[in-house]
């Protein structure tokens, strides 16, 4: 079988990131009133566990994730890939994800083989406005770079970039020392421009509000007998948590004198932690609890009804 380096080499010659741009939020100045946007990328990190089919990573918690290769993947240091290597995988912010365990994820660029004591940050970026510096700072406002006179720029498939449009590409920033500043800063000791035409900065359009109020509950694909969830005036989701918690397969007891419920005499909740509050006497929680604290698969609120996942197990 041919290595993982050749393969990979070959996606990155061949590919063009053709990943959509719709949705991409205004980048942030360094104006005390400017809005906070959300990266075009986020990231994944782990110890390479497989390389058959896909690469199968597992996180420094153990926890295992797939990161899916495609003809559409940037690899941007010439480093065969090994069992054992510790590899960053970004993918798209904004990319639906399928549910399913372990998660899934569409890689964009993948970085393994990291020159020592070199860092990695991929981004879109645009001009750090009022900064005359030259400085580009990536689109959720908390890094920014300048090209020096030793900085190589490139693209993607490693030949010389010559011209054209810098701002408002998505690249990928290879450097060394930054400042422990807000944003953080930087000089680029390499710059690799992924494949696609300049994006104007674009105008923030505010997301939707929905309003999760009364949607029926689903627990692995089936709805049950449940109290009403409601939302509060910031717009979290909050739903019954012995409902939920029973249909998942864990014993709920109730402790009046200390004002906590415990699930399976392992997880004790007293009410006012993790948002908890009692509501017409029940217990109710944030959704994102049984993602965030149980650790389930998932637990979203989407086309009118609260879905709780958890594969059918109760992960440790």
């Amino acid at each position: 079988m041919k290595t993982m380096k050749k393969m990979l080499s070959l996606l990155m010659v061949t590919g063009l990131l053709l990943a959509a741009t719709t949705g991409a939020a205004l980048a942030a100045d360094d104006s005390a009133d400017s809005q906070k946007a959300m990266s075009y990328y986020l990231s994944i990190t782990g110890t390479v566990v497989s390389l058959e089919g896909n690469v199968k990573i597992e996180d420094e918690n153990g926890n295992p994730a797939t990161l899916v290769i495609s003809d559409k993947t940037v690899y941007p240091f010439e480093s065969e890939l090994s069992v054992g290597d510790v590899v960053t995988g970004f993918y798209l912010a904004n990319a639906p994800m399928i549910m399913i365990w372990p998660p899934q994820y569409n890689i964009a660029v993948l970085i393994a083989g990291i020159p020592e004591g070199d860092s990695v940050k991929a981004d879109r970026f645009y001009a750090w406005k009022d900064n005359s510096e030259g400085y580009m700072l990536s689109q959720e406002g908390s890094f920014a770079f300048k090209i020096g006179k030793e900085t190589e720029v490139v693209l993607a498939d490693g030949k010389d970039f010559t011209g054209g449009e810098i701002e408002g590409r998505r690249m990928v920033v290879i450097y060394d020392m930054s400042t422990r500043s807000i944003p953080e800063l930087t000089t680029a000791r390499k710059v690799i421009v992924l494949f696609e035409d300049a994006v104007p900065l674009p105008e923030i359009v505010p997301e939707p509000i929905i309003d999760a109020a009364g949607w029926p509950v689903v627990v692995d694909g089936v709805e049950i007998d449940a109290p009403a969830a409601f939302q509060t005036d910031d717009g979290i989701v909050m739903v019954p948590l012995r409902a939920i918690a029973e249909a998942l397969g864990f014993k709920v007891e109730w402790d009046a004198k200390a004002r906590a419920v415990t699930l399976d005499e392992k997880v004790k909740l007293v009410i006012g932690e993790e948002g908890s509050v009692i509501v017409n006497s029940f217990t109710y929680v944030p959704l994102s609890y049984f993602k965030d604290v149980l650790e389930m698969v998932n637990a979203f609120a989407f086309e009118g009804q609260i879905e709780i996942h958890s594969e059918g197990e109760i992960m440790e």
